[in-house]
């Protein structure tokens, strides 16, 4: 039986006692109809976890013992920094719950010259955290304990501006360059340019290739933007990552 896992920054000791947010108990209780005395599982997303019991659950409140704390990580040795450019509807979130799963290590969103989204700053935080958010539960789901960070939207420009060299690879698909073709990178974060539904202008490819970024071309096949990274992503895993 699968013991249901919940983010829960804190402090983990054996014997404490700590509260689930005021989602976690609703889910808890009226989706997976836990009961008193239910083992579950804790991760504070930086790498601990902890078995605990629930002791209390109703509808306003739920309290749970730690049993045993123990530091696992299921980190892949490769460092990966998806830098994805923003897509529409719910595009965006399948992105990042999928790579989450694929094991990516940040997220930065981007709008780009074709980027059809328009996100005023007063909303650009409060979509930050929904993303946040998706990640979490895709941690849950696949047993991560580290959460990926998900960075704040930035436009290309001020990323370029903000970034010396990097190594890294941007989606292109008139590039003659092919995965099998790259040699393995070094410990520093590996960075993936993806563009958004219209793609990236060719003045914004030839810039991310100045900051050291390989134009790659995943095949004669046009992906969508939200298969592009995530094919990209299971590929350097099954090169060099722990697939």
């Amino acid at each position: 039986m699968r013991i249901p896992r919940f983010y829960l920054p804190a402090a983990y000791s054996v014997g404490a006692r700590l509260n689930l947010d005021k989602t976690q108990v609703h889910y808890a209780l009226n989706v997976l109809r836990l009961k008193h005395q239910r083992p579950v599982e804790l991760f504070d997303g930086h790498g601990n976890q902890a078995q605990a019991v629930l002791q209390v659950i109703d509808r306003r409140h739920a309290e749970v013992e730690i049993t045993a704390v123990e530091k696992i990580s299921r980190e892949s040795p490769l460092y990966t920094v998806l830098l994805q450019g923003i897509s529409k509807g719910d595009r965006m979130d399948f992105t990042i719950q999928k790579a989450t799963e694929l094991g990516v290590t940040a997220i930065q969103p981007l709008f780009t010259e074709h980027c059809d989204v328009k996100l005023p700053t007063e909303k650009q935080l409060k979509r930050q955290q929904q993303w946040q958010d998706i990640a979490i539960s895709a941690c849950e789901q696949s047993y991560r304990n580290h959460l990926p960070k998900i960075l704040s939207p930035m436009t290309f420009a001020d990323w370029l501006a903000s970034t010396e060299k990097v190594q890294g690879l941007v989606l292109n698909p008139t590039a003659p360059l092919r995965l099998k073709q790259l040699s393995p990178p070094s410990d520093a974060p590996f960075a993936i340019l993806i563009g958004p539904e219209g793609g990236l202008s060719d003045q914004e490819v030839s810039r991310a290739c100045e900051k050291g970024l390989q134009p790659v071309c995943l095949g004669p096949r046009i992906l969508r933007t939200e298969t592009a990274g995530l094919v990209i992503l299971s590929a350097l895993q099954t090169l060099w990552g722990d697939f």
